[in-house]
């Protein structure tokens, strides 16, 4: 399937819960537009504290790549979408290749 036909039939909703300060988990569903049925769901847990830490060392001058909360949210936004590019498939489709999927939003409602 292609990305026009993928987009024609189904959209994406995403879900960020901070859970108490403890987790924080983004859950995403493939939802089909016709009768807007949930057919597909991936979930993705972080617990705070540690991501925290990490994100502190990535600041640090040997890190090669710092990194915030943004774009954890963001890479993982993008590993659902490659999760659901596998399953639908969705014919050559790269989710992680930001100079050509630059934006992201258009999956997401």
């Amino acid at each position: 399937m292609t990305i026009q036909q993928f987009l024609q039939n189904f959209c994406c909703k995403a879900d960020i819960q901070n859970q108490g300060n403890v987790n924080l988990v983004i859950t995403t569903e493939a939802v089909r537009r016709s009768d807007n049925v949930v057919v597909d769901r991936v979930r993705t847990n972080y617990d705070i504290q540690d991501m925290s830490q990490k994100i502190g060392d990535s600041h640090t001058g040997i890190s090669l790549m710092p990194f915030d909360w943004e774009k954890i949210v963001d890479y993982t936004k993008r590993a659902h979408l490659d999760y659901f590019a596998q399953r639908a498939p969705i014919d050559n489709y790269y989710s992680f290749d930001k100079n050509t999927n630059p934006d992201i939003s258009i999956f997401y409602q």
